[in-house]
C-alpha cells in the first residue's frame, strides 16, 4: 500500500484525493495546506498540516503529490525528494527551464521516482490516438490539428492563474497540454512559427505551427479568452496516410475514424469513476490513469516511462520556443 501525502488543498488537490479515494494499492494519509478546513475537506479522517515541512516529516508518507500553483512546483519538489520521498507534480514541471533542470538534478541525485502529472498521455482518447498511430497501419502522420479553449480561470487560489508570474498565463497552463502531447505522438519539432494574444493574465490565446524535418505539420491552438458561459472543449483531428482519426466530447459521437468510405468509432477504455469537484472535467479519465501508473511504478520499483523528467522539461522548452517566436514575430529553431 503506498500512502500518500498531498500538498496543496486546492481543485486539483481535490481531483486528485477524488483519485485515491477510488484506487486500490493507495491510501491519502495526510494534507498540507495554509488552509487547515481546506485540506479537511477533503480528508475528513487524517493527518492534516498547514505547513508542507511538517508533512514531510511524517514517516508514514512515501508519496508526496504537489497540487500547487506552478510557482511554487519547484521548492516543494525539492523539499520532497530531499526527504526521500517519491513526487508526483502537477504541470508544468515549473516556469523555466532552467528550474526544471535544477529539479532533475535533485530528482537523480535522491534516486526516487518522479513524475509530472501530463494526463493527457493518459486521457482515454488520447490514448486511442497513440496506439494507433504507433501500430502504423494507417500510415505517417502528415498533418494534425490540437485545440484546447476555455472560459478565464477567474476562480483560481488568490488569483494565482490570473498572474502571469506565478502561472505563464495560458500558454504555460493551459496549451502546454498539448504541446506535451504532440511531443509524445511526434517527436520535437524542427521549426515553430507562434501568434497569440494577451490580456489581464498574460498570453491569453497562442496559434502555433510545428514543423517536422519529414514534412508533418501540427497546428496547436489554445486560449482562455472566453466567457464564462463559454463551454470548456479541448479536441483533435489528425490526418494520416490512410485515414483520419477526429475527437470532440461536444459530438454525439466523440471519437470517429474515417477511412474511404467507412466510418468507425474507435472502442474507448474509460475508467467508471464520476467526480463531483466541478470544473471542466468530465470524468476522472487521465487522473486516474496517471496516478495509477505512477502508483504502480512505486509498487513495482520501475522509474516511470510514459512521462519522464525529461519529458516534462521537453514540453516545458516547447512552450518556452513558442513565446520565444511570438515576441520575436517569426519562426525559430528548435
Amino acid at each position: 500500500m503506498v500512502k500518500v501525502g498531498i500538498i496543496g488543498a486546492g481543485f486539483m488537490g481535490k481531483m486528485h484525493s477524488s483519485v485515491y479515494q477510488a484506487l486500490p494499492g493507495a491510501k491519502l494519509v495526510a494534507v498540507a495546506d495554509l488552509e487547515a478546513k481546506k485540506a479537511k475537506e477533503i480528508l475528513p479522517e487524517g493527518k492534516i498540516y498547514t505547513r508542507m515541512e511538517d508533512l514531510l516529516k511524517d514517516p508514514q508518507v512515501d508519496l508526496v503529490d504537489v497540487c500547487l500553483p506552478t510557482f511554487l512546483h519547484k521548492e516543494a519538489v525539492i523539499k520532497s525528494t530531499r526527504a526521500g520521498k517519491h513526487v508526483l507534480c502537477e504541470k508544468p514541471i515549473a516556469l523555466s527551464v532552467e528550474d526544471a533542470e535544477e529539479m532533475i538534478k535533485e530528482v537523480e541525485k535522491a534516486r526516487v521516482k518522479f513524475m509530472v502529472a501530463h494526463c493527457i498521455r493518459l486521457w482515454p482518447e488520447y490514448m486511442v490516438l497513440k496506439e494507433i498511430v504507433e501500430k502504423g497501419e494507417m500510415g505517417k502522420v502528415v498533418h494534425a490539428t490540437f485545440r484546447r479553449l476555455s472560459p478565464l480561470p477567474d476562480w483560481s487560489w488568490d488569483g494565482w492563474l490570473m498572474d502571469p508570474a506565478k502561472s505563464g498565463g495560458a500558454l504555460f497552463d493551459l496549451h502546454i497540454h498539448d504541446v506535451d502531447f504532440s511531443l509524445y505522438l511526434l517527436g520535437k519539432p524542427a521549426y515553430i512559427y507562434s501568434q497569440g494574444f494577451r490580456n489581464q493574465a498574460g498570453c491569453s490565446h497562442v496559434f502555433s505551427l510545428f514543423s517536422y524535418r519529414e514534412g508533418t505539420v501540427a497546428h496547436l491552438e489554445g486560449g482562455w479568452d472566453y466567457p464564462a458561459s463559454f463551454p470548456f472543449t479541448h479536441s483533435y483531428l489528425v490526418k494520416m496516410e490512410k485515414g483520419i482519426l477526429a475527437f470532440n466530447p461536444h459530438y454525439p459521437q466523440s471519437l470517429l475514424l474515417y477511412q474511404g468510405e467507412e466510418v468507425e468509432s474507435p472502442e474507448i477504455k474509460k475508467v467508471e469513476v464520476s467526480v463531483g469537484a466541478g470544473g471542466n472535467i468530465e470524468d476522472l479519465g487521465g487522473y486516474y490513469n496517471e496516478i495509477a501508473y505512477f502508483v504502480k511504478c512505486i509498487e513495482e520499483d520501475r522509474f516511470p516511462e510514459i512521462i519522464t523528467p525529461q519529458d516534462a522539461r521537453d514540453s516545458l522548452y516547447l512552450v518556452s520556443k513558442e513565446k520565444e517566436s511570438m515576441e520575436k514575430g517569426t519562426k525559430v529553431k528548435v
